[in-house]
């Protein structure tokens, strides 16, 4: 602009005096877009476009230019200076919406998801069949956890555009994290009809198959996805899970660091790779590559945990998102491993101490913590006039509700369950739960001080004669005698049973467990 910004406002005052409002409209437009924040022009703008009449200009929409300038800001993760060129473009093209779905995309990637939302309405309002921009609505909804508004969103741009395959894989990805598993699946299949090359639902279907442990289907997924793209580092990352579950660890080796060949900080990645080397008995390999996840993820509380175990360190609890994936993964093979392959027997030893106090068979109401998928339950069930499960793991309650035994069952943390629900049982049970709690104080707490009624509290732990309770290399917490003891006097328990017991078959013996049952009368 070889004009001072003073002369240039100046003409424009000038010609739209002149009633030549198209001319001053352009200079306007010409100053805010340089300097954004140049008050006399906003103001000049906004007084001519409140007596605009029909001989303003027709041009509504930016030019290609300034739109490919915010593409290849977004290409470079350049989000914030988007933001800042986008304003005073909105203010010179309001109803462009191309522009309001770019302030939207921007806002996601920073995550402030409200804002993204309310200008991707805005550009649905301006234009209402943009497919993209439900889409996008879609992703910050599902981002911001409102996964039936998410899919709503979605629906709406495959209506507008029925071959829309990323709003389909997009809409498998919200149905997955709903935990409906077989209709992901088939959005999924309708994003790879309309774009049969396209890897990233490839690889989403893997993943689907391997939650229901479908592991060969799902590694036919992975290898489809890698076909299409080999340096797809999330694909390679995927088949090492598969290919681990299923006990094939030098292949799930060589697919971690495939990933990490492609994308050197990829944490998780590094921490599967430490779990199969910890797994192979390759100790300071393992340590070392939990150390490097938690370098490039200093909060990756599950590498943190696995860390601790193998350098000798007892954490009070193992992480929740850790134990929520860990079953959601083992839910489909749980009780095959375990009752089938491991000859797991705690909750029917349970069951049978329990009836032996209570020669009527009548339990009252029971509380099942950490109930997983109802083994406890089917035994349980029929001495109980009432009985409720709780667990963190939503795939091991999909289970559990196949069997039809608990009156109600809770997906949630045993410790905030506890805290905020209304505690009226005869028995809370907990059957190799606490080898994921290592301190218990708070359980035995609030079991105390909130339930209404007389109770009883009976558990298993993974034994150890030492003092306290200590972080195992398995990643599982062990508890000694003296330690429940101490826990008893201080928080008015009676310890009415206590035996060892084996929990279950590990490696060439059987691991060894305290088996519990404690009294209580309620708080005063």
């Amino acid at each position: 602009m070889s004009l001072s910004v003073d002369k240039v406002l100046r003409k424009a005052q000038s010609l739209m005096k002149a009633g030549e409002l198209a001319e001053a409209e352009e200079l306007y437009k010409q100053v805010i877009f340089k300097f954004p924040k140049n008050k006399k022009a906003i103001q000049g703008y906004q007084k001519l476009k409140a007596g605009i009449t029909s001989k303003v200009s027709s041009k509504s929409e930016p030019t290609h230019e300034q739109i490919q300038e915010l593409i290849d800001l977004y290409n470079y993760g350049q989000f914030e200076k988007i933001l800042k060129k986008v304003k005073p473009l909105i203010v010179v093209f309001p109803k462009a919406a191309v522009l309001h779905n770019v302030q939207g995309v921007s806002n996601a990637a920073l995550q402030i998801f409200d804002a993204a939302i309310e200008s991707y309405k805005k550009a649905i309002i301006i234009k209402p069949d943009y497919d993209e921009a439900y889409n996008n609505m879609g992703n910050a909804l599902k981002d911001n956890a409102q996964l039936d508004a998410a899919i709503n969103s979605y629906k709406k741009a495959i209506k507008i555009n029925p071959d829309y395959a990323d709003a389909y894989r997009n809409m498998g990805t919200a149905l997955q994290d709903k935990g409906e598993l077989d209709a992901a699946i088939d959005s999924y299949k309708k994003a790879i009809e309309n774009k049969s090359d396209y890897a990233d639902a490839y690889s989403n279907m893997g993943t689907v198959l391997m939650e229901q442990g479908h592991q060969d289907a799902a590694i036919e997924f992975y290898n489809k996805a890698l076909i299409i793209n080999p340096g797809f580092a999330d694909a390679h990352y995927n088949m090492g899970i598969v290919l681990q579950d299923k006990g094939e660890l030098d292949a799930a080796l060589n697919s971690y660091n495939q990933a990490l060949k492609i994308q050197p900080d990829h944490a998780e990645a590094h921490n599967g790779l430490g779990i199969v080397l910890k797994d192979k008995g390759e100790l300071n390999a393992a340590i070392a590559s939990f150390k490097q996840a938690i370098t490039i993820k200093p909060n990756y509380n599950e590498a943190i945990h696995v860390l601790a175990s193998l350098t000798g360190e007892t954490t009070n609890s193992a992480p929740r998102e850790y134990v929520e994936k860990l079953f959601d993964a083992y839910a489909s093979k749980f009780e095959n491993s375990l009752v089938e392959k491991l000859g797991y027997q705690v909750p029917k030893i349970i069951t049978e101490m329990i009836i032996k106090r209570h020669p009527n068979k009548a339990l009252g109401s029971v509380l099942d913590l950490g109930c997983g998928t109802g083994i406890a339950g089917l035994e349980l069930k029929q001495f109980s006039q009432n009985l409720e499960g709780i667990d963190l793991s939503n795939s091991m309650l999909e289970q559990a509700r196949t069997k039809d035994v608990y009156d109600k069952l809770i997906h949630g943390d045993i410790v905030e369950h506890l805290t905020e629900a209304e505690l009226d049982f005869d028995y809370f049970i907990s059957t190799d739960v606490f080898i994921y709690v290592g301190e218990l104080s708070d359980v035995f707490r609030l079991i105390k001080s909130r339930n209404n009624r007389q109770g009883k509290l009976v558990f298993s732990t993974e034994h150890t004669e030492g003092k306290d309770f200590y972080l195992e290399k398995s990643g599982r917490y062990s508890h000694s005698k003296n330690y429940i003891d101490c826990l008893c006097i201080k928080y008015g328990y009676q310890l009415a049973h206590f035996e060892k017991i084996k929990l279950r078959k590990e490696k060439s013996g059987f691991l060894i467990g305290g088996l519990y049952l404690l009294e209580f009368d309620p708080a005063e």
